[in-house]
């Protein structure tokens, strides 16, 4: 069984180690042409070389029918992935490209952040990838005391998104202030995205000395996910 796993394992690394090179070679594939491509390497070609090493005769009508099949088969099969990817591009396309936890409505202490009603379901909207209908506010109330601060949201942001925000490259660091103006705002006062920039490298350096540790486990328990 080792030997056995040891062939396929070296077989699919060829196998993708070919298709890296093609893709590096032919970069301008269409998704057409690449799903083209994948039926006759995966599909036409092994069931062509049945036919020839089969010793089996055949009819022309079973031989027409077993493509058309296969052909059919991997075209719904590639259609299905193609179409599941691209809903997914959608998605991230609403939240600038990133993915979140999934928060459960009846465990998020509203009244911790200053949630209403509103709020919680744009907030909803934005963990499941769905575009906003309103910014979500966050208010500053007893128990946070520090929610108008931007540094607050990006401690937010970091425990419900995927792998967090901590010391990111530019490209998501943009992403992130696009997501932030788009989605959020304060009480009594718009975000200004001109003071994102700063006020993240700040948020990072006090977070990496622990600053914050504090204000997460209190994020943490009023969003349910501790």
């Amino acid at each position: 069984m080792e030997r056995l796993g040891e062939i396929l394992a070296n077989w699919l690394y060829q196998s993708r180690r070919e298709l890296k090179l093609l893709w590096l070679k032919h970069g301008s594939l269409t998704t057409n042409r690449l799903s083209i491509f994948l039926i006759l390497l995966f599909g036409i070609v092994p069931l062509t070389l049945y036919f020839l090493i089969s010793g089996t005769t055949y009819s022309i009508v079973q031989i027409v029918a077993s493509y058309l099949f296969v052909t059919l088969l991997f075209a719904l099969t590639l259609l299905l992935a193609i179409t599941w990817f691209k809903s997914e591009e959608l998605f991230k396309n609403n939240v600038q490209g990133f993915s979140f936890l999934p928060l459960s409505p009846s465990r998020i202490d509203a009244g911790f952040f200053g949630f209403n009603d509103g709020d919680v379901k744009n907030l909803l909207r934005l963990v499941n990838g769905l575009p906003a209908k309103q910014k979500i506010i966050i208010r500053e109330t007893p128990k946070n005391k520090q929610s108008g601060n931007v540094r607050f949201l990006f401690t937010f942001l970091d425990l419900i998104v995927r792998r967090g925000i901590f010391k990111m490259d530019t490209k998501p660091k943009e992403s992130l202030n696009t997501l932030i103006s788009e989605r959020f705002t304060f009480q009594n006062s718009e975000i200004n995205p001109s003071t994102l920039p700063s006020s993240y490298s700040k948020w990072c350096s006090a977070t990496q000395e622990g600053s914050y540790d504090d204000v997460r486990k209190d994020i943490s328990k009023a969003l349910g996910i501790i």
